[in-house]
């Protein structure tokens, strides 16, 4: 045949050659290509196993142990990936009053091979109410007592209702017992497991690498392949650490890191690469909260309103944030009040007044067009604060517009900016400030009572106002307990109007969660983001691999 194939080819003129190839050449590729139109109708595509995925995160792991991590979104990161919540691992939750009844799954193990059992539950939440370990989630169990039913059952037994007592089970990542009940209390915090974890999550700890002065530099998981759920499709998930996000956009730029999270819109636009941008909602808000004891001139309620009406929420929003974010006028994010409106405000004192007028009419006096005065007593007080901000560029840039904002009435504010560590484990701890810019994370349920009962007004409770209203005091507790959803609501509205009424404190956005990744990425979807740490609760769906199957 190809002998006959020969002959005639050469029996061809050159142009007859010519036609003959090119004509073939079509012949060929139009086969291709029906081919694949056909075989693209017959198959779909799948994700498959594979693929390393590099997230870039600023900041730094400290405890990777669910018990202390505490607010270290870093901690929270690599806790939400090696370690399991309780209400994942469970295979059936019954309610019978102030009664609990949780049974584990019965394919749940650790990442050294150990059964996960009802054991390290109960040994878990004995830790965090043990004041000893100082675990950051000890109030949200006080009150409780778990007790053991049988190796995959355990009984929670309330001392008063408690409607979001499900979210307890969706926070209390569980730590294994065989691995920690032998650890000293002295040496709780020193033990190499809360850097080297041993969990049951999606992925494995694997390795990490540091510098010579100790920063750590690069973490490395890899998938559980006995993982209670379906594995994840990604083998190797990578994090490396960076001083700041800008150093972490160029790295993005160099194809270096394929994720990173928690930046803002100016951040953003440093990538050049192309890459898609998540813009998730958040129920965290930011304001500032009123230490009224700090300072007399705070105590003067009509201050405090010319405060609030002075700060230019629209211009903090659209500068800061290039308008990914929302006004807030109360302590209450628009996910739990969805009817929560602009008209809303206009029932506040703070709508319609001029800061200027409402300072004068109050006797604070404008000394040589400079600042504002009054004699209070014997004493001359001036119109002066001192305001604590985290050093967070979008929160220092929120500071310098208010602080310009405030300038403009004749009030004169100095602004204390200081490393969130020192904020959470030292100011907001003793309560030394006069003002704090800082954010709160209401959740996955709107329980205001560590933020505004006055029974959490000093530590480790997070009234940062120390705000005491009695009727408001009953409205959270009402919330707490209530099991009727539309009377949540009702008192979830009247909470969020009572507060702001007080003015303990200036409520100013709750702003967008902005997430970065690679366009190579698939399987992300759109969630909630409570914490940081929420951009990975489908983190087993993404995929980077793909292949075809037939229909």
């Amino acid at each position: 045949m190809f002998y006959k194939t020969k002959k005639i080819w050469h029996l061809l003129t050159k142009k007859e050659r010519i036609i003959f190839s090119f004509f073939s050449t079509i012949g060929i590729i139009s086969t291709l290509f029906l081919s694949y139109i056909y075989l693209d109708k017959i198959t779909i595509s799948v994700p498959v196993k594979g693929g390393k995925f590099v997230e870039g995160v600023v900041g730094q792991p400290v405890f990777i142990n669910p018990i202390i991590s505490g607010n270290n979104d870093v901690d929270r990161d690599l806790v939400s990936l090696v370690f399991c919540n309780l209400f994942e691992i469970s295979d059936k939750i019954e309610k019978n009053g102030l009664s609990w009844h949780v049974r584990l799954k019965d394919n749940v193990f650790w990442h050294n091979g150990k059964r996960l059992t009802s054991d390290d539950v109960i040994f878990t939440i004995n830790r965090i109410q043990d004041p000893d370990y100082k675990s950051p989630l000890s109030a949200s169990w006080q009150g409780v007592i778990a007790s053991r039913s049988s190796e995959r059952e355990i009984t929670f037994s309330l001392s008063a209702p408690f409607a979001f007592f499900e979210d307890n089970l969706k926070k209390l990542y569980v730590i294994p017992k065989h691995i920690f009940a032998d650890i000293p209390l002295n040496n709780w915090r020193l033990s190499d497991y809360n850097l080297e974890p041993i969990g049951c999550g999606a992925f494995r700890f694997d390795s990490y690498q540091k510098k010579s002065d100790g920063f750590i530099t690069k973490y490395i998981l890899k998938t559980n392949e006995n993982y209670f759920k379906r594995p994840p499709y990604i083998e190797t998930l990578e994090l490396n650490f960076y001083t700041s996000a800008e150093n972490a956009a160029e790295d993005f730029n160099l194809a270096k890191i394929n994720g990173l999270g928690n930046i803002d819109k100016k951040q953003s636009s440093l990538v050049r690469l192309n890459a898609k941008l998540f813009s998730l909602p958040s129920p965290r808000y930011y304001a500032i909260f009123y230490n009224q004891n700090s300072n007399i001139a705070l105590k003067d309620k009509n201050v405090r309103l010319a405060l609030d009406v002075a700060i230019d929420k629209d211009k903090i929003i659209k500068d800061v944030f290039d308008g990914f974010g929302n006004k807030m006028i109360g302590p209450v994010t628009s996910n739990f009040l969805p009817n929560l409106n602009e008209s809303h405000s206009e029932k506040l004192p703070t709508s319609k007044t001029d800061p200027k007028d409402i300072l004068e009419n109050s006797g604070w006096k404008l000394i040589d067009n400079s600042f504002r005065k009054k004699i209070i007593g014997k004493q001359n007080i001036p119109l002066e604060f001192d305001l604590v901000v985290p050093e967070i560029p979008n929160l220092v840039e929120t500071a310098n517009i208010i602080q310009k904002n405030w300038q403009d009435i004749g009030i004169k504010t100095n602004l204390v900016i200081l490393p969130p560590t020192d904020i959470n484990n030292e100011i907001i701890k003793n309560r030394d400030y006069q003002m704090i810019l800082f954010g709160n994370i209401i959740g996955t349920s709107p329980d205001l009572f560590s933020f505004w009962h006055s029974s959490q007004k000093f530590y480790p409770g997070l009234n940062l106002s120390l705000y005491e209203n009695k009727t408001a005091d009953k409205l959270i507790e009402s919330i707490r307990k209530s099991q009727n959803e539309s009377e949540r609501t009702e008192d979830l509205s009247l909470l969020n109007s009572l507060i702001p009424e007080d003015l303990p404190a200036s409520f100013l956005y709750s702003s967008r969660y902005l997430y970065l990744v690679s366009s190579f990425l698939k399987g992300f979807g759109d969630k909630l983001i409570v914490t940081p740490a929420d951009r990975f609760s489908d983190i087993t769906d993404w995929y980077i691999k793909t292949a075809r199957k037939f229909k």
